[in-house]
């Protein structure tokens, strides 16, 4: 036997899901304008790396990684210190930018909050200057 869905339940779970529809918009649609653009393009739209990691091979390519646990300046771009506190980079969302040739190969995020109560936000304060670049 099934239990009928409250409308108030159901109200709040519509509620939920449109509250992070437009993060959600907002970093997918960074994530698909980046991808190709000069990689210079991240210090206006995003800031300073917190990390970049050198990855070999014939081509080489580099790993730029951004957090949102990342401390901010006045113009409200990320900076690359003081490095993000331990606990606070854990529920952080991390871009990982890969980047060949000076130009933006893959976009990677992984939101380490999760995705519920409003931890989308988080991620798209990260790219929400990128789109409209």
């Amino acid at each position: 036997m099934s239990m009928p869905i409250r409308p108030s339940v159901a109200l709040l779970a519509l509620l939920i899901a449109g509250c992070g529809a437009p993060h959600l918009k907002t970093v997918h649609s960074a994530k698909s304008l980046l991808v190709g653009q000069e990689a210079e393009v991240l210090s206006r739209c995003i800031g300073e790396p917190m990390a970049v990691e050198t990855a070999g091979g014939t081509s080489p390519t580099t790993l730029h990684l951004y957090s949102s646990a990342q401390a901010r300046g006045p113009d409200g771009l990320l900076l690359a210190t003081p490095k993000p506190d331990a606990d606070a980079d854990e529920w952080a969302c991390v871009f990982e930018i890969r980047i060949r040739d000076g130009r933006i190969l893959a976009i990677h995020s992984e939101n380490r909050a999760g995705w519920g109560f409003g931890s989308i936000k988080n991620c798209s304060a990260v790219v929400e200057r990128c789109v409209g670049i």
